[in-house]
């Protein structure tokens, strides 16, 4: 019986919830903050297990800073640009893997099956156009709409 490898299930669990919170987000941010975080545990993962850098360590830990300064202060004019850059950040960092996907797939293909190669693919795919609309709507947002409770 083949084994299942474990981000075949998380990583669309993690893309669903991460639509499912901005579908549901008004004009807050209060689903941003943990869906970086566990981007960001989850970079710290790979750094760990691969011994590689994995650039989501830096841009979800940006994400989650301007979130959290959100929650604190509100949505002013520079907690509205460091979401929009910081998201803009992350959706750069997951198209990454669709510009250089013919090198990854050489790599990966050694030690990875064809199901979890499409199941990553999708993934950032899905991702990178997630962030671009939070980037979007963070754009579109109103400034001093008061903090967001934590």
């Amino acid at each position: 019986m083949p084994t299942i490898n474990v981000g075949t299930v998380l990583m669309p669990a993690y893309a669903i919830a991460s639509w499912y919170g901005l579908y549901t987000g008004t004009n807050n941010n209060r689903h941003v903050l943990p869906i970086a975080l566990i981007g960001w545990s989850w970079a710290v993962i790979n750094i760990t297990r691969t011994k590689r850098l994995d650039l989501g360590v830096a841009s979800f830990a940006l994400v989650a800073l301007s979130a959290w300064y959100e929650r604190m202060y509100g949505l002013t004019k520079g907690a509205r640009i460091a979401m929009i850059l910081s998201s803009a950040l992350v959706a750069m960092n997951y198209a990454l893997v669709p510009a250089n996907w013919g090198l990854i797939t050489r790599t990966l293909a050694k030690t990875k099956s064809q199901t979890w190669l499409h199941i990553y693919f999708g993934y950032c795919v899905s991702q990178m156009v997630f962030w671009v609309c939070e980037s979007v709507r963070n754009s579109m947002r109103s400034e001093n709409v008061g903090y967001i409770p934590v």
